[in-house]
């Protein structure tokens, strides 16, 4: 996932850090961190649809498998013995992208956490 940097903000992983010197600062850093929020929340979006798509395209595939292990004789067995032994490309692309979605979901959080502590800060 490559987000556009930011000027008070910094992304590593899914840790944001905020420094800020001045009030000002804080509240510029406060609209660069919900324009921010934005942009991952479409990213999840997208990585929703995706997922969604990844497992209809695996259920697909599961089914398909289940049609020709009903088969009888032998060419259905060597079906089912190589089966057995392939990866599974559907099963991987399943997982990055839950893990993706996951990823997403921390960043959100940790964004919403820093707009929260600089709005503290300005109160007071």
């Amino acid at each position: 996932m490559q987000l556009r940097e930011m000027r008070f903000a910094a992304i590593s992983g899914t840790e944001v850090t905020v420094k800020v010197n001045s009030s000002v600062e804080a509240k510029t850093a406060i609209k660069e961190l919900r324009h921010k929020k934005k942009e991952v929340g479409l990213l999840k979006r997208r990585i929703a649809a995706e997922l969604k798509r990844a497992r209809a395209m695996e259920a697909k595939a599961e089914q398909a498998a289940a049609r020709t292990r009903r088969q009888n004789g032998f060419f259905a067995a060597l079906g089912r013995l190589s089966s057995a032994f392939s990866s599974d490309e559907h099963s991987n692309d399943v997982g990055r992208l839950e893990k993706d979605l996951v990823n997403a979901e921390e960043i959100l959080h940790n964004i919403d956490s820093c707009i929260i502590q600089l709005e503290g800060k300005l109160l007071t």
